[in-house]
């Protein structure tokens, strides 16, 4: 997924806007009042650390909330973004570099004439210019809650209705109220601490014994009072006791009414396990023990139900909500109902809200095993795959697996013998790339039941399609339970002592949370991710989004030094390779590399397979200009296995079609009128086909889709399938089927014995030498007519045109040709089967009515014997022109000279026949046949 997708993936996440860490902005009073002086003090050394060291003015670029006191919208903003505005200028604390002050009354400050309440202050900061900011360690805005009035409040902790502790452990309660009163503390009313005439109160507070408490924090000033409160529970220490022989992270089912449930969260100290079996209670009997070395938190749960679903968390240390990152089914607060409302997932139950929050997992014993039919297939050689990159969301209306599946034979008619799947692990939200993952075990719901999903794998194998699933393992995103493990906040950015992520990504372009892939507990995870997709979906490999991504080599924002040859990241790579392999032999391992070219020839010939992206090359000789594409071939490369999948389009890249349709050029010829479009695009998907290797479509390429990208990047776009009704655009589609059809099932275009590619002039071509069946591809990317050209064979004797079946005998190994604009010709050394006529447009010229145009384009005689006349519109001005015979061979060709509208042509050299004559200029082409005597 390329750069830009990810940045429009941060605006997925939409708790990171709320994100507050009072260490990066703190506030004096504590409490800060609407109608009071408030100091704002800003620490620019944390959270983003754009502003850092800088040595420069920081300015604030703050506003006020007014739609409620948990919104995140600013409605009154009093200075412009970049400007050296004196009055957003802060104060600098002398011989603290990195701390900075500002100082406003709320209600004075803003220009506020409807009076409406100020809830919030939400804030930015800045250099003069605005090429530097500070924000949270998010990412995201930061936001200061003001009191309207009286307010007593706890600042330590702060926004929690509970604090957890272990039966030793100590921590310090801090309250202020926002003007001077008199403050205490009452521990199930007892009062334990007081502060006279004070705007502060702090309480040390040591657990001793095991138990609920109540802690309340009460403030009188003269007739105003306040209180807050919050529930305080003490728990025993954990149990340390071994985990069971055989058990392993996640979910282990020993029978179908006993599990055990086992969590990785070194440092922790306490584990609950809460669900549907306890009315979500905290309960000392669900209480997980601890293995001996710290690691690991398990429970055995006994006298389950069998078949019965359960909706289940952990409670880590009293605080921490999360599911089982293992579990393969989740129940999640904010999307589900969508789900069950459009009856997506059949039987799904609604989240258990009012009794616990965020996103929860299911456990259910006795789970009836999927039938699979479909085990003996043969999978292609890499050199051999012709991938269909494919989103579930996309690819029907429908938007789930089944759709897929009901499109299968469509799929295989085109010749497809690989389905490539974007994500379809549980990501945050229903409508999605698929590229911010949570839950890396769990199907999305979305698109249905992972039966459903078993069934498209099983499926698609029983009509000979491989499955490849799209991974997504460089990052994660604020719902995965291994970052709200340790981080900050809810959704906040991973802590430093996170045994999964980075804190800050270690490389450009990344979204989420960074994985570090050199931690041991990354390592195990991602082998185990791996193994169950393909052990349990029988998926037949993997293309791994941002494989480039795998470095705990800092790069920054660099991207050139990201993309340089990186020996730890090799290192990564191989061991993901070699567990994969070391179970599953024949899978497929692919990467979205794209970096250094050392760097992929050496894990290229270590057995791993690579996106190689063309795109740019490609849409570029769709305008009508001419490009090199030699990189497409991995010979070109330097490498010595055929593992490179060069593609002409992606998700990531704007159509091949759009940029003809849109930016083509329209003289000498008119590129972007459809019949143009599709010849230009015929000739780019035949070089394409004809360079060996394993090839690429993106979704609906092989019709011509041509909605723009960019205007919506990941907004779900229009399916398109009513083009396939379209004539000219069908032109394309068989085409397609019929270049798969030669790949296929001749050798020469995965594994020639010799290729000659010449690939950059703009008369390109393509010689494939094999055993079997030798091929030549000859065509013309340039937008004039070129006679009389040579174009070269590797041997003298027969070849067969093959979309026409017109058989040539060579006395050499040359011929002399013409060829129109965006005209190439398939030549084979052996006789095929030739496709329907209509797919190239000089047998759609062949196929034309025998009507006369009358628009002022007239020919005649007809039948001719010695000369022939043609009258051309009064409104066609430039022409070029040409006769053709019924086999679809140039007779004769050439432009108008002279600005007659009558044209005399010779036929005396003609033999009798039927012949076809056309001119064309940059807005139409005209055809009429004629009879020579």
């Amino acid at each position: 997924m390329n750069p830009i997708a990810r940045y429009f993936l941060v605006l997925l996440s939409f708790f990171g806007t709320l994100a507050i860490t009072l260490a990066q902005v703190t506030t004096e009073p504590a409490i800060p009042n609407a109608g009071s002086t408030v100091k704002i003090i800003y620490d620019a050394s944390k959270g983003t650390t754009g502003l850092k060291d800088c040595n420069c003015d920081v300015y604030i670029h703050i506003g006020a909330v007014t739609g409620g006191p948990t919104s995140t919208t600013w409605t009154i903003v009093p200075f412009q973004w970049g400007t050296t505005t004196a009055a957003a200028k802060m104060t600098k604390v002398t011989g603290q570099p990195n701390i900075y002050t500002f100082e406003l009354v709320p209600n004075t400050f803003f220009v506020n004439p409807n009076n409406l309440t100020i809830f919030r202050l939400g804030m930015v900061f800045r250099n003069a210019d605005g090429t530097k900011e500070g924000k949270t360690s998010t990412n995201s805005d930061f936001f200061i809650n003001l009191a309207q009035g009286f307010d007593v409040s706890f600042t330590s902790p702060q926004s929690a209705t509970s604090v957890s502790l272990e039966v030793g452990k100590s921590f310090e309660f801090k309250a202020a109220a926002s003007q001077a009163a008199d403050l205490s503390m009452e521990l199930d009313g007892v009062k334990v601490a007081e502060a006279k005439n004070a705007q502060e109160l702090v309480y040390n507070f040591t657990a001793t014994q095991a138990g609920n408490f109540n802690l309340a924090v009460k403030g009188v000033s003269g007739s105003l009072n306040d209180s807050q409160s919050l529930n305080l529970v003490v728990f025993a220490a954990s149990e340390t006791a071994a985990l069971p022989a055989g058990a392993k992270l996640g979910i282990n089912y020993l029978s179908d009414t006993e599990v055990i449930l086992a969590l990785q969260a070194p440092k922790k100290s306490i584990a609950h396990v809460i669900g549907d079996f306890n009315d979500w209670k905290v309960l000392p009997e669900y209480q997980m023990k601890k293995t001996p070395d710290g690691e690991v938190f398990w429970l055995k749960l006994s006298g389950l139900v069998p078949q019965q679903e359960y909706i289940f968390q952990y409670l880590v240390d009293g605080d921490i909500r999360i599911g089982d990152p293992y579990a393969d089914k989740t129940s999640d607060p904010f999307n589900d109902q969508e789900i069950i409302t459009q009856n997506r997932h059949p039987g799904l139950r609604p989240y258990p809200s009012g009794k616990t929050e965020f996103q929860a997992t299911y456990l259910q014993t006795g789970q009836t095993p999927f039938a699979w039919k479909n085990l003996s297939y043969t999978k292609p050689k890499p050199e051999e795959l012709v991938v269909y990159e494919l989103l579930v969301r996309d690819f029907d209306s429908k938007r789930t697996h089944q759709a897929v599946i009901d499109r299968l034979d469509y799929l295989k008619s085109l010749g497809i013998n690989a389905i490539e799947l974007m994500p379809v692990g549980e990501f945050e939200g229903n409508l999605s790339w698929g590229y911010n993952p949570s839950f890396f075990f769990a199907p999305d719901k979305y698109y249905g039941t992972k039966n459903d999903l078993k069934r498209l794998i099983d499926e698609a194998h029983g009509k000979g399609m491989v499955v490849i699933l799209d991974m997504v393992l460089n990052h994660a995103f604020g719902q995965n339970t291994m970052v709200r493990l340790y981080n900050d906040g809810d959704y906040g950015a991973p802590t430093e002592d996170n045994p999964w992520f980075n804190r800050v990504a270690k490389h450009p372009f990344n979204v989420g949370y960074d994985f570090n892939h050199e931690s041991k507990y990354t390592r195990t995870f991602v082998d185990s991710v791996n193994n169950y997709w393909l052990t349990e979906y029988k998926v037949d490999g993997f293309r791994f989004d941002l494989s480039k991504g795998f470095t705990q080599v800092n790069s920054g924002d660099n991207v050139g030094q990201w993309s340089q040859y990186d020996a730890s990241r090799i290192k990564i790579w191989k061991h993901i390779y070699d567990r994969i392999k070391a179970n599953h032999p024949d899978a497929y391992v692919i990467l979205e590399h794209l970096s250094e070219n050392l760097e992929e020839t050496e894990l290229a010939n270590y057995g791993l397979m690579f996106w190689g992206n063309m795109n740019g090359a490609f849409r570029n000789m769709a305008k009508g200009n001419n490009d090199n594409i030699d990189w497409a071939y991995y010979k070109n490369r330097q490498w010595t296995k055929n593992h490179l999948i060069a593609y002409q389009e992606s998700h990531d890249e704007e159509r091949v079609m759009w940029e003809t349709r849109n930016f083509g050029l329209t003289s000498p010829i008119d590129l972007r009128g459809l019949e143009n479009a599709v010849n230009r695009n015929q000739l780019l998907t035949a070089f394409y086909f004809g360079i060996p290797g394993p090839k690429m479509l993106w979704q609906f390429g092989e019709f011509g889709y041509d909605l723009e990208l960019n205007n919506d990047r990941l907004g779900i776009k229009p399916t398109r399938w009513e083009y396939l009704q379209d004539a000219q655009r069908l032109r394309l589609f068989k085409l397609y089927q019929q270049m798969i059809k030669l790949k296929s099932e001749h050798k020469v275009f995965s594994s020639p014995a010799k290729a000659t590619l010449n690939l950059s002039a703009s008369i390109k071509s393509i010689q494939l030498e094999h055993p079997d069946l030798d091929v030549v591809i000859h065509g013309n990317f340039g937008l004039n007519t070129v006679t009389n050209i040579s174009i070269d064979f590797p041997k003298a004797g027969k070849w067969y045109n093959y979309f026409t079946g017109e058989e040539i005998t060579l006395s050499s190994t040359t011929r002399t040709v013409s060829f129109r604009p965006s005209e190439f010709v398939v030549y084979t050394s052996k006789k095929l089967p030739t496709p329907e006529k209509g797919i190239l447009q000089e047998d759609f010229v062949t196929a034309i009515p025998e009507e006369v145009n009358t628009n002022g384009f007239k020919v005649y005689p007809n039948p001719a014997s010695q000369t022939l006349t043609v009258e051309l519109p009064k409104d066609m001005t430039e022409a070029t022109f040409r006769v053709v015979d019924m086999a679809g061979r140039l007779v004769f060709d050439g432009q108008r000279r002279t600005a007659d509208q009558i044209l005399g042509f010779d036929l005396s050299e003609i033999q009798a026949g039927i012949y076809i004559f056309e001119a064309f200029d940059n807005k139409r082409v005209l055809h009429q046949r004629f009879i020579k005597k």
